[in-house]
Formats: structure tokens, sequence, C-alpha cells
């Protein structure tokens, strides 16, 4: 594959991953009408397709789907035997790719569950409580730059091809890093559990994503372990992992 080529395929990739993420954010919190009117409909506690028999398995199937394809493409074992296929530049934008795929199969096939937790009347406490869940999103996207952001979505790949991890094998705990070990997960779980509607649709999305969080993150720092050795377990015992320590 040709270093254009390459480009190409890193830029298509990341466009599609960004687009996606702005899809799914806006998904989990009915909100796709903001920029797609014509998509007003399409959220989490609406109905995309037909309604399918079992919508709580539909929807725990379709978390496991998100959780396997991120945890699984993320092993060592599977990128090598992925850049066995295809350049090593291109194997973090097809990560990104296959994300955006998965993200797209989860909005369209979501069942909706509009059994009602919580649900929030006042218009203020309600526009905070929103807030809150566009704050967890933006903490997320920070974080990413604090690190490395080309690089984690693969255009640094796919533009330097010739020295694709340039930067990544660093350790450096910038800035949200010193507060707690993966705030790139913190945000999310801030926007998950910041909606003034909880339903039983959203709380299955919630729930599924802290424990894919739980358990990504567990092969996450197993392979930090593995890189930086005794440099992350001290870092680990100063530096809580999700939530800051009170210490």
């Amino acid at each position: 594959m040709s270093r254009i080529l390459i480009m190409a395929y890193g830029l298509i990739c990341y466009v599609l991953g960004v687009a996606s993420l702005v899809l799914f954010i806006l998904f989990a919190n009915n909100h796709i009408g903001i920029l797609l009117p014509d998509y007003a409909s399409l959220g989490i506690d609406h109905a995309n397709t037909g309604p399918m028999p079992m919508p709580l398995l539909v929807n725990i199937g379709l978390i496991a789907l998100f959780g396997l394809q991120h945890t699984v493409m993320a092993r060592q074992s599977f990128k090598s035997r992925l850049v066995a296929l295809l350049p090593q530049a291109a194997e973090r934008s097809t990560y990104v790719l296959m994300t955006a795929v998965v993200i797209l199969v989860m909005v369209q096939y979501w069942q909706p569950m509009t059994g009602s937790i919580w649900h929030v009347e006042g218009e203020t406490a309600r526009m905070v409580i929103t807030g809150i869940f566009y704050f967890g999103w933006a903490f997320t996207l920070a974080a990413t730059y604090m690190l490395n952001h080309n690089h984690l979505f693969g255009l640094q790949q796919s533009f330097k091809p010739h020295d694709p991890d340039a930067g990544a094998k660093e350790f450096v705990t910038p800035m949200f890093y010193k507060v707690v070990r993966h705030p790139i997960q913190t945000g999310v779980l801030i926007a998950m559990l910041a909606t003034p509607d909880m339903t039983v649709g959203r709380a299955t999305l919630a729930l599924g994503m802290i424990v894919y969080i739980l358990i990504g993150l567990y092969y996450e720092e197993r392979d930090l372990i593995a890189e930086f050795g005794d440099t992350y377990r001290d870092y680990k015992k100063r530096v809580g992992g999700l939530l800051p320590r009170l210490r």
C-alpha cells in the first residue's frame, strides 16, 4: 500500500471515527436532532428498527460486541496478526474504523427500554445535569490531547509510517493524568451517569460501559506494567484509577 493510500485511509478512518463518536454522544442523550433534525427520533429511548424479542439481551449483546472489539483489537497478539495482512501504519486506523462500524451497529439496532428509573423535572436541574453529561465527554476529549490524540486515532501512524510509534512509548503523566490514571475513561463514566432521564435502556448502557471499562482497564494495566515495569507500579500506587485518591 503506497504512502498516499495509507494517508488517505488514515484520514478517512479518523473522520468516520470522530463522526461515530459524536453520533454515539448524541444518541446516548437523545440529542441527535440537534445536528440532524431529520433524525430527531433516533436516540437511546427511540426505536430505529422494528422491535426485537428480548430487548435486554439484544442490548447486552451490542454492548458486548463493543467491548470485545475494543479489548481484542487492542491486544498485542491481535495487532501482530493484523499487521501480517495490513501495513503497520494502517493498524490503528483499522481499529478506529471498526470502532465506528460497531457504534453504527449499536445505534441502529439498540432496543428502547423506556421504563423510568429517575426523571428530573426542574428545568434548571435538567440543564445542569445535561451540562455535566457533555462535560464528561469534553473531559475525555481533552485527556486524549494530553497524551497524543493523533496517535490514539491513527493519524500519526498514517502520516508518519516511517516512525508510527513516535512518542507512544514514553511514560508521561500530564495534567489530568496526575490526578487519575485513566481520565479518558473517567470522562466516559461521568457522561454515562449524568442524565436527567435515566431509563432502563440508558441504565443498561451505563452499566455495560462501566463493566467494559473495568475489564478493559484490567488488560490495559497489565500491558502497561509489562511495558514500563516498576515505573508504572509506582504510579499505580500513588494515583487512583478512575477516581482521585483522597489521601
